[in-house]
């Protein structure tokens, strides 16, 4: 009952959604097909007790029509379970789509959540797996299982009543008195599924545990690949193929290790199920046997039994056959409820509080922590107003980027005040082009369709890759593509195109030479007039186009004060 509340936490979204009408029509659809289709066996078991029979007494006359009959109830089956197969993917897709959809807005949410959960650490693993790969498999199996299920109950209501009445009663003697047992099959089969399905779940317990784990390795491993295959230029220039093969070789070897485990699991429930299956088929002839000796039983009673029987053991036994499905399934939606309690779990909140703004677009008068609480940088007073450029510098690990993240919001770390009076356009060190054609690259985070085409050549000329303005519709992978000096002259066309109010770079420009540096950073200032940019840099010349410098190893220095000169 617990997995199956998180199932509906997790799935409940969709089914109250707009985008739900058309769904449940399907389901309504598949359920009515599954429906029919159980219709379709109970016809068949009809038709076999009349073909046995006639084909004891050997009657010509009735086994002709009776072939007939098979054909065209051959053919509406066969119409149904395609039709039922066809209906249960297109809802599939729906609901996987829109699930996926969700689960993207939720992760990469307006408040930057992804970001935060990685620098407070409580990020899940494998953020993209469980979107791509978990949603898809719970998706699968919960209509799998729904569906077979369905069909399971509604079997066992129809067929239970055909073995009760064709199996009649069971006479024996115990103790010197004689006991009748009515509808003695479906007590058989009662008996046997019931210990079908606690050997099974003795048998394949370990199997939820051994998926979640299978599933969080698989993905590891193609994260280290990605990972591999994104800096392949870094690895071939340092010549680390051998430490990277060894790298992958131990993630895998988690894999197979694990894989082993499962494999030994599903083997020995294999053992079981499949015994259990072969076991189904001849059961109902040995427990029918001595009434058809008898003479009570006709040939065609006796199939019709043994139809019956398959039918009622099968539908009793669906939590033997769906075992791994529903380990499989447990382990998706334990995946995702777990994801989602991360997504919602609150996140520590900045420590500053507001100030009065004045004319400053940010007003900052704090001090930098480390995540265990101890000081990185002491009390800094910082002010950003329009149309201003200020350059941070200070020496390797003092705490440039830490400061900036803090600016921006996202390091939760601080104490003191602060206050922005317009959103932050933050470009971290290691600059991010995202994927698609160099006009999305360009525009970004706005769409193309924001800037004429005209105004995307204008970005480009400005920063001196005018060479690419016919390759703007073209899709490639930009960042292997592009070196990184034409990476950061890229996003300086961004910058340009999306005219940020307050702008805070993280060497954003120090894979250029100095003079392109210093021109480009001029650019930024004879277009971004209004706009307040504040720099980190290693760059001395760059200190030089500054109206402020703030000197963090001015700042650390005991017996100095904070810098933080006005020129």
């Amino acid at each position: 009952m617990k997995r199956l509340r998180q199932f509906w936490a997790i799935t409940a979204p969709f089914w109250r959604s707009r985008a739900a009408l058309p769904a449940w029509l399907l389901l309504a659809a598949v359920i009515s097909l599954t429906l029919l289709s159980v219709w379709f066996s109970v016809r068949m078991n009809q038709w076999n007790g009349d073909f046995y029979n006639a084909l004891q007494a050997l009657d010509g006359k009735a086994l002709y029509p009776l072939l007939y009959s098979f054909v065209g109830l051959v053919m509406a089956m066969i119409l149904v379970v395609v039709y039922a197969d066809y209906l249960r993917k297109l809802l599939l897709i729906r609901w996987r789509g829109w699930l996926t959809e969700h689960w993207c807005a939720r992760w990469l949410s307006a408040d930057s959540h992804h970001y935060r959960l990685q620098l407070t650490g409580s990020e899940p693993d494998n953020p993209d797996q469980r979107i791509a790969d978990d949603v898809r498999l719970m998706v699968e199996h919960s209509l799998k299982l729904l569906v077979s299920f369905t069909r399971s109950v509604v079997s066992l209501v129809s067929f239970v009543s055909i073995l009760w009445s064709l199996s009649g009663a069971f006479s024996f003697s115990l103790a010197g008195h004689t006991y009748r047992l009515p509808g003695y099959m479906v007590w058989t089969c009662l008996a046997y599924t019931l210990a079908g399905i606690a050997l099974t779940h003795w048998i394949g317990g370990a199997l939820q545990g051994l998926n979640v784990g299978q599933q969080r390795r698989e993905a590891d491993l193609r994260s280290a690949l990605i990972l591999r295959r994104r800096h392949a230029d870094a690895i071939a220039g340092q010549h680390g193929e051998v430490q990277e093969r060894e790298a992958l070789r131990t993630r895998f070897a988690e894999v197979i290790g694990n894989w082993y485990h499962l494999m030994r699991a599903e083997r020995n429930l294999a053992f079981f199920t499949v015994g259990y299956q072969q076991t189904t088929l001849l059961a109902p002839f040995f427990f029918a046997l001595p009434k058809f000796l008898s003479g009570e039983l006709q040939l065609g009673g006796l199939m019709r039994i043994q139809s019956a029987f398959g039918q009622v053991a099968a539908a009793l036994s669906w939590f033997i056959y769906a075992y791994r499905d529903i380990a499989a399934w447990s382990a998706c939606v334990e995946r995702l409820h777990g994801f989602a309690s991360q997504l919602d779990a609150p996140l520590p909140a900045t420590a500053a509080t507001p100030i009065p703004r004045g004319d400053a677009l940010l007003d900052a008068r704090l001090t930098v922590q480390r995540i265990d609480g101890s000081a990185l940088l002491p009390m800094l007073h910082l002010r950003l107003k329009p149309g201003t450029l200020s350059v941070l510098r200070g020496r390797s690990g003092l705490g440039k980027s830490t400061l900036l993240r803090a600016l921006a919001g996202y390091w939760p770390h601080i104490d003191g005040q602060l206050a922005r009076r317009t959103p932050v356009f933050w470009l971290p060190q290691d600059p991010y082009l995202g994927d698609g054609s160099l006009a999305d690259l360009l525009a970004y985070p706005s769409p193309p369709s924001a800037f004429s085409e005209e105004r995307l050549h204008w970005a480009l000329d400005e920063v001196g890759m005018g060479h690419w303005r016919d390759r703007l519709a073209h899709c490639s992978n930009w960042m292997q593509r592009l070196c990184g000096g034409e990476r950061q002259r890229l996003l300086v066309a961004r910058l340009l195109l999306n005219r940020p109010a307050l702008l805070l770079l993280d060497e954003s420009l120090s894979a250029l030479d100095p003079p392109a540096a210093s021109s480009l950073l001029g650019l930024l200032r004879r277009h971004l007039v209004d706009s307040a940019i504040l720099l980190a840099s290693h760059q001395p010349h760059l200190a030089e186009h500054a109206d402020q410098v703030v000197d963090l190893d001015a700042l650390t220095r005991p017996s100095e004060e904070a810098l933080a000169h006005e020129r």
